[in-house]
């Protein structure tokens, strides 16, 4: 099994350096047109100064510390459903570091996940304990927060394809903007006060070499406090690297399948904190860092948390202040030896109940060499007592869920950085997901979508016209939409005349679909044209989709089945798709309301969640409907999971044809095709028992549906099934083969992707 230990976690750094070679040179900063220079009030000014010489100082005068590092890492693959926990891992570990010597690490605890389940660490060495490495150097940078070893790690443009332009280097004064802001004062027991004022740092340009965030500097020294701060633009590989970009223009990426371009990258949160010891030095509290990565339709959220808890730091002025004692508070220890080091930390570990041994390593930890204190039963490590809880929970220690939610509004009050140009692409057919797909209206549809961002008082826009054309029914369809994204919220205007399914969740266009109506004939999807205009809400694209806001207003009209082609009733001459929908044609000048939080993503955990849709509608169609799907999932004994998901929903007034409700298919139904039972009313419950593999889930379930008007309930008409299924990665590829239990009993195969198990 390939591991992918914590340094995964460090993508935060390549998202953050990464961008495209340059052969402008280093000290080359673009301006942005009507700039009046780098700072917008003396205050900020002075902060920066302040700031650019403690950085330039290096903060020597620590000479060895002893501090509990808690890590923590999660990643996953992002779904419309959930977000899955692809890896996780929870580490302690204590460190000594010295100014003049080496690294004396002590193991505490270490757990790690992957899909396979938790990793052995029986027979690991020290260099695959790789957790077990994160150790604050007080002279590198603050601002990176051991993200950056040395300064070279920043980048040359003129010869690298990575690096960053850091707001505390004198030769960047000018490629942003600066402006003071918030004043935080700390009472300390003693009476006296710190003071932080915050130092706002925005780019002039736009880039992905260039953060966005705020500082917090203690004016009399120029310390750093805190920093909170992101990517200023979203890294898109092909755009912002040349050799790339080159390949692609000269088709060296064509055997890459669209639905896994672009490939793109997102720093949405990096925060740094620090804390005052004994008055005298700055020294680490905690780093969180959040992002995504993309690829094309998959989508991958990850976060690294850092907590370090000081128990002793000695200073050149402890050192030299005769007055100083030790005291159980803060004790003196300044090792002169590794083995004085050693001997400390046998002296703290666990009460002696658990025997330790050095192992020597020849690895090197941030240029150090490390001598490793791990206990001769290694999977003690993940039956530690301190050992963290996993990244989403709260935490002593780390930021807390209110902490990184004023994170996250301080950096969306930020304004943001105009773009250098205009960017524009243009893209068509097979070079992303959506612009490609089968069914039995249009039979192949290609699509051609072209975007320009430009920047306007109201921040950076995004307009997109997409156009496509099936070769079936030959119907030109269209789009045109207008964005404003910011880090909380897209705001966007749609104006479209398309083909759309009745059932907008159910991702009936999606590649799963397509494939089955191209090669088995069966689409799954029913649908009608609309044209019109709608605004729209949601969460940023970078997060997933828990909520939906729109209004629209719009013209509805039937289509017919135009294709009986499908690869294996090719030969055939009497075969074709079932028919589709009769749709009402009509106005609907309407609103929806739809929110589908989801709670937990650790395939061994309990996880639950809801779908919640409020819609109604005026014009040719006057009606409002309502619907409440809610899931639980939940772990037993044995290796064995239980999973519920039920629903109901009702309509009140005269909803369209297009507007009822409708069971049948795998994510309502499963064993019955799609659209088997219809009403003004539904309800429907589906469960499931599984247990686990090394392959995946086996599961055992049942499903059972009814749909029609709410007056003349009658449950001799409800549809029932049982069958068998597999699923893999916790329910992102599902397999199942279902049995109908009401007459005409048959069987169906089921192939398709995120279910709740």
């Amino acid at each position: 099994m390939t591991r992918l230990g914590p340094r995964c976690a460090h993508f935060v750094l390549a998202i953050a350096l990464a961008a495209q070679a340059s052969s402008s040179p280093r000290s080359a900063v673009a301006q942005a047109p009507g700039a009046s220079g780098p700072y917008a009030d003396p205050t900020a000014a002075a902060l920066h100064a302040a700031a650019l010489a403690h950085r330039e100082r290096r903060d020597d005068q620590v000479i060895q510390y002893t501090a509990v590092v808690r890590q923590r890492v999660g990643a996953g693959l992002r779904t419309p459903l959930k977000d899955r926990t692809l890896y996780r891992s929870e580490s302690a570990h204590r460190v000594v570091w010295n100014r003049d010597g080496a690294l004396v690490i002590q193991g505490l605890a270490l757990r790690e996940q992957t899909p396979v389940g938790v990793v052995d660490r029986e027979g690991d060495t020290p260099a695959e304990l790789d957790f077990f490495d994160s150790a604050f150097d007080p002279m590198n940078d603050r601002l990176l927060f051991g993200l950056s070893v040395e300064d070279d790690d920043l980048g040359d443009p003129a010869e690298d394809d990575f690096w960053f332009e850091h707001p505390l280097y004198a030769e960047y004064r000018d490629a942003y903007r600066f402006t003071s802001g918030d004043t935080l004062t700390v009472s300390l027991p003693d009476g006296r006060r710190v003071r932080a004022v915050e130092l706002q740092v925005v780019p002039v340009v736009a880039s992905v070499h260039r953060m966005t965030g705020a500082l917090w500097i203690e004016p009399e020294t120029g310390a750093l406090v805190r920093a909170v701060y992101r990517l200023a633009d979203t890294f898109d590989a092909m755009r912002d690297i040349a050799e790339l970009r080159e390949e692609e223009e000269a088709g060296s990426f064509r055997f890459v399948p669209g639905i896994f371009m672009p490939w793109t990258a997102e720093i949405s949160l990096i925060a740094v904190d620090y804390s005052l010891w004994d008055f005298g030095v700055w020294m680490p509290r905690s780093m969180r860092a959040e992002g995504i990565i993309g690829a094309g339709i998959l989508k991958a959220p990850a976060t690294f948390d850092v907590a370090y808890e000081m128990e002793s730091v000695t200073t050149e002025a402890s050192l030299s202040d005769s007055t100083v004692t030790p005291t159980d508070d803060v004790p003196e220890m300044h090792f002169r030896t590794r083995t004085e080091a050693m001997e400390y930390m046998n002296s703290l570990v666990f009460g002696g109940l658990v025997p330790y041994e050095v192992r020597s390593s020849t690895q090197r930890v941030d240029g150090r060499r490390a001598t490793y204190l791990l206990p001769q039963d290694l999977g003690f490590l993940e039956r530690s007592p301190e050992l963290p809880p996993p990244v989403w929970q709260d935490a002593p220690g780390f930021a807390s869920q209110d902490e990184l939610d004023g994170y996250f509004s301080g950096l969306a009050a930020l304004p943001s950085a105009p773009l250098p140009q205009v960017p524009a692409t243009l893209r068509w057919g097979f070079q992303r997901p959506d612009l490609v797909r089968y069914n039995r209206v249009e039979a192949l549809s290609l699509g051609i979508r072209g975007q320009v961002r430009p920047s306007t008082p109201l921040g950076p826009l995004s307009v997109t016209a997409t156009g496509r054309l099936g070769v079936a029914d030959l119907h030109p369809n269209g789009s045109l939409e207008l964005t404003r994204e910011t880090v909380r919220r897209r705001i966007a205007v749609h104006g479209y005349h398309e083909l759309i399914p009745i059932d907008e969740r159910a991702r009936h266009f999606g590649l799963g679909n397509s494939l089955l109506a191209a090669t088995a004939g069966r689409d799954d999807g029913d649908y009608y044209r609309r044209s019109g205009g709608m605004l729209e809400w949601t969460p940023p694209t970078s997060e997933r989709r828990s909520f939906r806001v729109r209004g629209y207003a719009e013209y509805h009209e039937p289509v017919a089945v135009e294709t009986s082609f499908s690869l294996f009733h090719a030969t055939s001459d009497t075969w074709a798709f079932r028919p589709n929908l009769a749709a009402e044609r009509g106005w609907e000048y309407g609103g929806a309301l739809e929110l589908s939080p989801y709670w937990g993503s650790d395939p061994n955990l309990t996880q639950g969640g809801f779908d919640v849709l409020l819609q109604g509608g005026l014009g040719d169609f006057e009606y409002a409907r309502s619907s409440l799907v809610g899931r639980v999932v939940a772990p037993l004994p044995l290796g064995l999971r239980v999973a519920l998901e039920a629903g109901a929903g009702t309509s009140w007034g005269s909803p369209s044809t297009q507007r009822l409700w409708y069971v049948g298919g795998p994510t309502t139904l499963r064993g019955y095709d799609p659209r088997v039972g219809g009403g003004t009313s539904f309800g429907r419950v589906r469960a499931e028992l599984a247990r686990g593999e090394s392959f995946g889930r086996i599961s055992l379930f049942s499903d059972w549906a009814w749909a029609g008007d709410r007056e003349s309930i009658d449950v001799d008409d409800s549809f029932y099934s049982i069958g068998l299924g597999l699923s893999i990665l916790d329910g992102l590829i599902r397999f199942d083969g279902s049995y109908w239990l009401v007459s005409p009993r048959g069987f169906r195969f089921d192939a398709y992707l995120d279910q709740i198990l």
